[in-house]
Parts: C-alpha cells; structure tokens; sequence
C-alpha cells in the first residue's frame, strides 16, 4: 500500500500517539516489519524516541521517512513567515496543481 521501509532506518511519525505520549515528528528506528496481504498496510515495530524499553507497533501510513518530515517543517517555516495574502495565493496554486494531479491520473 506504501512504501515499504527497511529494518533499522529512521523514520517519524506522521500523527501523534496519544496511547504513547509521542507526537507527529517523533523519530524512531524500524526494528520489525510485518508484511500483511495485499489491500492491507505493512505493520512495523519502532523503538527510539528517546525513551528506553519502549516498542511501539504501527501501520505504514503512520511512519515518513525523517527526510521527508525535515524537508515539510522547513516548508511550513517558510510559509508561516509569509503574509496572508501571499498565503492565499499559494493555497489557489496547491488547488490548482491538485486538480491538474487529479486530471493526470484520470487520463493515465
């Protein structure tokens, strides 16, 4: 269903864990990976986040790679520093190129 991560990589979490008292963003390592039938999503056991004795299970879609949330915190840094007009204009081009995306994948 998504990528599939390979053991002992770094990754973070793409929501919070409440159940844990982690949050979106927290980095941990890949230590299992459970590999499920097609139509359902790779499981994976996390250890890290800084706290000892912990394993933590979670599904695929609730992991990113550290590259990809490193590289959304500086995009969200620089947004946060434009004004709100300069912020709508960017959210009509997300629209717009969403809606181009949505148009390629209906043609292909």
């Amino acid at each position: 269903m998504s990528d599939k991560y390979s053991l002992f990589s770094k990754v973070a979490l793409a929501i919070d864990l409440p159940e844990h008292n982690l949050k979106r963003g927290s980095v941990a390592t890949i230590v299992e990976h459970y590999p499920m039938a097609d139509g359902e999503e790779d499981g994976y056991s996390l250890e890290g986040f800084n706290v000892p004795n912990i394993t933590v299970e979670v599904i695929a879609s609730q992991i990113i790679p550290v590259h990809q949330w490193e590289q959304e915190a500086e995009i969200l840094a620089k947004l946060r520093q434009l004004s709100p007009a300069r912020l709508l204009q960017i959210e009509e081009y997300i629209d717009f190129m969403l809606q181009k995306d949505a148009v390629g994948r209906k043609s292909a």
